[in-house]
């Protein structure tokens, strides 16, 4: 870490982390291991890794996505943080957002709802099982933790099986909801870990209720939006605080601007991630953790690539670091990368991912709103008789040129990631980009062929 970066002579916030989301546009080995360096130079101390399907899980092993990590590529991602000092939190999901376990055959029967693969049943028998077996894979890899992350968060269908509804009748959902994270609990103090888990399921919690809560784990609070605190309010906070929280800050540097999108609001991004560290200082919080996320959930389409999202990434340390966004954002960027890059860091590449995701957004959003255009013809729409033929024409010319247009900007994006992200996560992210788009701008052209 170079000093010459940073104003304050000590951090602003003791925890500083970001959290690396693997389960879409993963790095490479090769990058995955190249990451620590880059958050130790950006002044982050904490890293939460939510591993998903890069994990090289030893029990179920068919939970490991086509490019998993060795155990090799683990262990030394691993040994590097710890030897750069950097805090290590993994994250395994406890209760929500477990599509990669329960869309598998031999798990469905531990569905909360039969269909919906994103929330676990607290009621079944091998539910904590499952979910405890998946955690000590995890620990039987990683060196000694302080803390895991439990996810537990956006549990939508809790309490919808009769069982669960039976339960809430008799003792209501904070009951139910913790007779199945404090067996977790439990297991991880007895390995002298804190849990964590997200805040959202609690926050309309009585203070009795969060008491019996934040004596096993501490709350992670997150909104992503540019002023984190209009749906989350401070009282909210307040209250985690007079049941005896101990409190965690989650801004986001990346996959909070929509799930499609091809790179970040920086504007949005910036104005977040300083909303929270204000707060997490003012509270005396744990830390303060940027969330990256990859994906909106398990079954969408990835969002902007880390590589993409470079400058968010250094500048959340930045933030945490001297409490406040630099004056001029692009010229720190440009300049910390550009001592990165000296330092043997690969960060040159930032500019050209940018601009190509730039060009890629704008011209996807150009595309549809021109089929859209089409699409709202009168001579589509019952009045056959207004009609210009040559407008149409000229209309559905453009359309085409425009779609090999795209061809080549998405040539460019992955130009630019390769090396970074494996080929196969660059197919993936290729055809979630022009997929939509030639469907709609087939499906225009099919409409309007026969008027024209």
């Amino acid at each position: 870490m170079d000093k010459r970066f940073f104003d304050r002579e000590k951090p602003a916030l003791p925890l500083r982390g970001i959290h690396l989301d693997l389960k879409g546009l993963p790095p490479t080995p090769k990058r995955l291991l190249q990451l620590p360096l880059l958050l130790a130079e950006a002044g982050l101390n904490c890293l939460l890794v939510e591993w998903e399907d890069t994990f090289p899980w030893q029990r179920y092993p068919f939970l490991r996505g086509k490019t998993a990590y060795s155990r090799k590529t683990v262990e030394l991602f691993l040994r590097q943080a710890q030897d750069l000092q950097i805090e290590v939190i993994p994250l395994v999901q406890s209760f929500g957002h477990l599509e990669n376990v329960l869309s598998r055959k031999v798990f469905r029967n531990l569905q909360e709802i039969s269909g919906c693969v994103s929330d676990l049943c607290p009621c079944r028998a091998r539910s904590r099982e499952v979910i405890l077996h998946l955690v000590q894979d995890i620990l039987a890899l990683h060196p000694p933790l302080k803390y895991f992350h439990l996810g537990a968060d956006e549990v939508g269908s809790l309490g919808s099986c009769s069982e669960c509804r039976r339960r809430v009748a008799a003792s209501g959902k904070a009951d139910l909801y913790l007779e199945h994270l404090e067996p977790l609990f439990q297991f991880l103090h007895q390995q002298g870990i804190r849990p964590i888990i997200w805040d959202d399921m609690v926050r309309s919690w009585s203070v009795s209720e969060l008491s019996r809560l934040v004596r096993q784990a501490d709350l992670m609070c997150w909104n992503y939006a540019a002023d984190p605190f209009h749906r989350l309010p401070h009282e909210t906070l307040e209250k985690f605080a007079a049941a005896g929280g101990r409190l965690w800050a989650a801004s986001a540097f990346k996959g909070a601007d929509g799930p499609y999108v091809d790179h970040a609001s920086i504007q949005v991004r910036l104005a977040n991630m300083s909303a929270w560290v204000q707060q997490a200082r003012k509270m005396k919080m744990v830390g303060a953790i940027a969330t990256g996320w990859s994906r909106y959930n398990t079954f969408v389409s990835p969002c902007e690539s880390l590589e993409v999202s470079l400058d968010t990434l250094v500048l959340s340390g930045k933030i945490a670091w001297d409490g406040y966004v630099p004056e001029d954002v692009s010229g720190w960027v440009s300049a910390f990368l550009n001592h990165c890059q000296k330092k043997g860091l690969p960060t040159s590449h930032f500019a050209a991912c940018r601009q190509a995701a730039e060009k890629l957004q704008s011209w996807r959003e150009t595309i549809f709103q021109q089929s859209q255009n089409l699409l709202h013809l009168a001579c589509l729409n019952g009045e056959v008789e207004r009609l210009n033929p040559f407008s149409l024409r000229q209309q559905r010319q453009a359309l085409k040129e425009n779609l090999k247009q795209g061809e080549k900007l998405l040539q460019d994006w992955v130009r630019c990631h390769r090396g970074l992200v494996p080929e196969h996560w660059l197919k993936k992210y290729a055809l979630s980009r022009m997929g939509p788009v030639r469907r709609t701008v087939t499906l225009v052209l099919q409409a309007t062929e026969k008027i024209g």
